[in-house]
């Protein structure tokens, strides 16, 4: 791990949004209310999500919360949004005109991803699992990632496997952030 210090109010934004005993719309409420402070977590909870915390800048993944300015509008305006976003990658570029936002990196998204790389094209590419789970895909752009071509986006928990649900939200989020 890096000897970067964490940053304890991210560290409660995880807790918040992966482990409060809250259904989804008062997790939303205490985000954009009172605060991830104002909800008391055991300290494993705290402990566990300062070592994901560690572990996706290890991987250079920025966590943007729902309040960051760098939070996407678009996905802010939903109703129900993510209450954060894990990005490898140029964060700008989810805000940029003429990217290109790809739902995977496997299948017709995969040959789509690399046409528009050949082509020159920037682009985000959605995963439906967590960071830490994606380090192979990670891995597999990290040249794309470093020249600023494209950038990683996963609003999963870090540690989160794939599933069709998962899948379907990402496809969600893909076209809110396509359509604007």
């Amino acid at each position: 791990m890096t000897g970067v210090p964490v940053d304890s109010a991210l560290v409660r934004w995880m807790a918040l949004a992966y482990r409060a005993p809250l259904p989804a719309p008062a997790r939303l409420d205490v985000a954009l209310g009172s605060g991830p402070d104002s909800v008391p977590f055991p300290p494993e909870v705290l402990q566990r999500e300062q070592e994901d915390l560690l572990a996706l800048q290890d991987l250079g993944v920025r966590v943007l919360t729902l309040s960051d300015e760098d939070y996407p509008d678009r996905l802010r305006r939903q109703e129900d949004p993510p209450l954060l976003l894990h990005v490898a990658g140029r964060h700008d570029l989810l805000h940029e005109e003429g990217v290109r936002f790809i739902a995977g990196v496997r299948g017709q998204a995969g040959a789509e991803l690399h046409e528009a790389l050949e082509a020159g094209s920037r682009a985000v590419v959605l995963l439906s699992k967590g960071m830490l789970r994606a380090r192979n895909e990670l891995r597999g752009l990290r040249q794309a990632i470093e020249d600023g071509s494209i950038a990683v986006l996963s609003a999963e928990p870090p540690r989160a496997a794939w599933g069709p649900a998962r899948m379907q939200r990402c496809r969600a989020l893909c076209r809110v952030l396509t359509e604007g």
